[in-house]
């Protein structure tokens, strides 16, 4: 179920398909909801190429006529049949990199929903991303023995580290979020079965087999021979 302000947005876009779709070049019809109200239309341009699609007409229209006005809401016609599309992936990470809190208006199985579009698209390439402070999230239980320097290493799988400035993360029950500026020291790989007391100590346990133990609680399954990253890091 949608609210009357985007129902709005799909029959103007509705209307603007079945104006100008032509079952050739130009299908499919899209319209932008800014957040002053304004609704800004588009058409899509198909040749051999591929050609830009209806949204992305839109956002070059709203570029060169509302520039301040925010986007707040997209939908996409196909002119045929008069069908709500799902935007494609090329038109979700062009959104997505305008506002990944735009809503994108699709077809549900109970009908019309407006899901933003960085649900729309999980796991978006986000150039942001690649200026921020790698993250390593940890569990709560071990805050303490960090901030106390007990703990200053955390062996991963699959979850690739850097030499580097970072951020430790705890993500607690109760939904505060706390975050720790610290420094990645050092990356080791080697094989679970081939880690030491002194890596169980420095990862703040009293033996091998305490560290074992909690391996298993966090990583069902690994083998001995599985290959393990070893994260040394110091507080900032």
């Amino acid at each position: 179920m949608i609210t009357n302000e985007l129902r709005e947005l799909t029959a103007k876009a509705t209307a603007h398909a079945q104006r100008f779709q032509d079952g050739g070049d130009h299908t499919v019809a899209a319209a932008l909801l800014t957040k002053s109200g304004k609704h800004v239309l588009g058409l899509n341009a198909h040749h051999f190429l591929g050609g830009p699609c209806g949204e992305v007409s839109a956002l070059a229209n709203h570029a060169a006529s509302y520039p301040g006005d925010p986007i707040q809401a997209v939908v996409a016609i196909y002119g045929p049949t008069g069908q709500v599309i799902s935007p494609c992936g090329k038109c979700r990470q062009v959104l997505f990199d305008v506002d990944p809190s735009i809503q994108c208006i699709v077809r549900g199985s109970n009908g019309l929903v407006a899901p933003t579009v960085e649900e729309l698209l999980p796991f978006a390439f986000n150039l942001q991303d690649l200026e921020k402070e790698q993250r390593i999230y940890m569990w709560e239980g071990y805050e303490d023995s960090i901030r106390s320097g007990e703990k200053q290493q955390t062996i991963r799988v699959d979850d690739p580290f850097n030499e580097g400035k970072a951020q430790i993360v705890f993500e607690k029950e109760t939904g505060e979020v706390v975050t720790l500026p610290a420094q990645v020291t050092a990356v080791v790989s080697t094989q679970r079965g081939l880690l030491s007391e002194k890596q169980a100590k420095n990862d703040g346990f009293n033996s091998l087999s305490e560290l074992h133990e909690a391996l298993d609680t966090h990583y069902p399954g690994l083998a001995d021979t599985d290959e393990v990253d070893v994260v040394e890091f110091e507080l900032q």
